[in-house]
């Protein structure tokens, strides 16, 4: 097994949705970049969102997220694991979530991309006092791997809407 690192958070004061994948898997790691294989639909969701074209460069692709108020982050710092799927995923290490809430308090919604970074994420915080007062969104992930519900764009697309109102007034608590 190989023991794989994620990357730092992208976030800034302006953040109120937190998207917290599991770990990069590894296109991702290979070109040092969030949702960095070609198929994962994690950056055709965000700008689908705004009904958007995808910028082609990856450091506009950051800008356009802290822009329209979304952090990005994993849910584990590091792990042992054989290629890229969360199933193969052992010793896993998580970051410092409670840390970023604290100090970025403007999140209000953490939009957890997947069944594995949902349930990592609840077993290690879910009653942690800094979770108390955020939404916890579980969002089939944006994986360019099909289940029997998101087989496409437009079905990731629809489901990943419920950030939406997290977005538009991101100071204000709904």
């Amino acid at each position: 097994m190989t023991t794989v690192h994620s990357f730092e958070p992208v976030v800034d004061e302006r953040s109120s949705v937190l998207v917290l994948g599991s770990m990069p898997g590894v296109p991702s790691l290979t070109v040092n970049e969030y949702y960095g294989n070609p198929r994962n639909y994690f950056w055709r969701v965000l700008y689908g969102l705004h009904e958007l074209p995808v910028d082609e460069e990856y450091e506009a692709r950051l800008a356009f997220a802290l822009d329209h108020h979304v952090a990005i982050w994993d849910v584990l710092k590091s792990c042992t694991r054989e290629g890229s799927l969360d199933a193969n995923i052992r010793d896993e290490v998580v970051n410092d979530i409670p840390g970023l809430l604290r100090r970025y308090p403007n999140i209000r919604a953490i939009a957890l991309n997947g069944t594995k970074a949902h349930d990592t994420f609840k077993r290690h915080f879910g009653k942690a006092k800094e979770v108390a007062d955020v939404v916890c969104l579980k969002l089939p992930s944006t994986s360019p791997v099909p289940t029997k519900t998101m087989r496409n764009l437009d079905d990731r697309l629809n489901a990943w809407r419920v950030i939406e109102p997290y977005l538009q007034n991101p100071t204000n608590r709904i």
